[in-house]
């Protein structure tokens, strides 16, 4: 009897990966630790499972649990393999998304624009080859650089070792609910293939926990940006060309910048600084208030001159803690409002932070975020064509 526990926990925790809003709303932080990494890492989980069900089946047990054993170790696996291939689904969301806000032909559009850029990623085989890689070579990662007085203040920059000067600027966000995160987990796929690419890339922590007090993360992200501007000599940057992006709480503030422009009031001792941004990309990111200051509120901040939006959402997203429907609601808020192209994709059976490991789904999020920056570097300041 005992050697159906595992086999039974096992269907429990696939099924709940494939379908996690079938144990209710309640639940829904928990349901995301539990099953993100099996939902990005399916063949993992698959080749350490198989190994048990090899060595273990002399000992399954016989009549009907041994029945009960079989179509339970069969429905994990078979629930394994279709995570893995839903995952590749999100190349496709991503591109309808694309076509809705860009046009049937932006596809055309942007390969006539990349300039003999590289071309995407193989996001199957390294995704499934290399799903823990977090370095890539030809991309030197500098640690640990200070951008402000607080001891919060850090970033690490990544640039291709390659000499060049005139890069764009992308400076990234990480996720944690204003409470824990750090800028070495979340997203370091895409900021390694954008630094490859020809970018300079940050990831910057802010102010957290009782500091993380609204507007104080705010104003850390426009002094990331300050920073960024006055030293992108140094690193080979563009200072002209900063973009924004950012995971769930970093999502938040990406948007909460872009949309608090020209507001001196949240750069307290550098408000000459300019902290504009050209484009903004937001994964799974939460943008309700944190305050009952409107400003707090990117999703009510809506108006004509924001800059174009890369909106990324996970269709079975438990972690974040809204419905979907508030989430497709902000994004048709920005839409509705916007000169600029507000593109809003839901990526099939993606949970939160689903961008942890540099997996399948990850690296295709990556390929669309590139070819977002490409298009909007090559267009006009609302989106459209030079």
């Amino acid at each position: 009897m005992s050697s159906l526990i595992a086999p039974l926990l096992w269907a429990v925790v696939v099924g709940v990966t494939l379908w996690p809003r079938m144990v209710g709303r309640r639940l829904g932080f928990a349901v995301y630790v539990l099953t993100m990494a099996v939902n990005e890492l399916p063949l993992v989980f698959l080749l350490i499972i198989s190994s048990g069900i090899w060595v273990g089946i002399d000992d399954r047990p016989a009549g009907l649990f041994g029945v009960v054993w079989i179509a339970a170790w069969g429905a994990t696996v078979v629930g394994l393999i279709w995570a893995q291939i839903r995952a590749g689904r999100a190349r496709p969301a991503l591109d309808g998304a694309f076509a809705q806000a860009l046009g049937g032909d932006w596809r055309a559009v942007l390969d006539a624009r990349r300039s003999g850029r590289p071309r995407r990623s193989r996001p199957w085989l390294t995704g499934i080859a290399c799903p823990f890689q977090r370095r890539r070579r030809g991309v030197e990662r500098i640690r640990d650089l200070t951008y402000g007085p607080d001891p919060a203040h850090r970033l690490d920059l990544y640039r291709a070792t390659s000499t060049g000067t005139g890069r764009p600027i992308l400076i990234h966000f990480h996720e944690g609910g204003f409470v824990q995160g750090g800028r070495s987990r979340e997203s370091v796929t895409m900021l390694n293939q954008l630094a490859a690419h020809g970018w300079v890339c940050i990831s910057a922590d802010y102010r957290l926990r009782q500091a993380a007090a609204w507007p104080n993360p705010l104003v850390d992200a426009k002094r990331a940006i300050a920073w960024a501007r006055e030293h992108a000599s140094e690193y080979g940057a563009d200072p002209g060309r900063v973009h924004l992006a950012g995971g769930s709480a970093g999502g938040h503030l990406a948007l909460d910048v872009a949309l608090t422009c020209a507001q001196p009031r949240f750069q307290p001792g550098f408000e000459d600084a300019d902290t504009s941004v050209a484009s903004v990309v937001s994964l799974y990111g939460y943008l309700g208030g944190r305050d009952e200051a409107l400003a707090s509120s990117p999703g009510r901040l809506a108006r004509r001159d924001i800059p174009p939006l890369l909106l990324i959402h996970g269709a079975n997203d438990t972690g974040l803690g809204v419905p979907l429907a508030t989430v497709r609601g902000w994004a048709r808020a920005l839409r509705s409002a916007s000169d600029a192209p507000v593109v809003y994709a839901e990526l099939p059976g993606a949970q939160h932070a689903f961008d942890l490991f540099a997996s399948v789904r990850a690296r295709m999020t990556a390929d669309a975020v590139e070819d977002f920056l490409t298009w909007t570097r090559s267009a006009g300041r609302h989106g459209t064509a030079r």
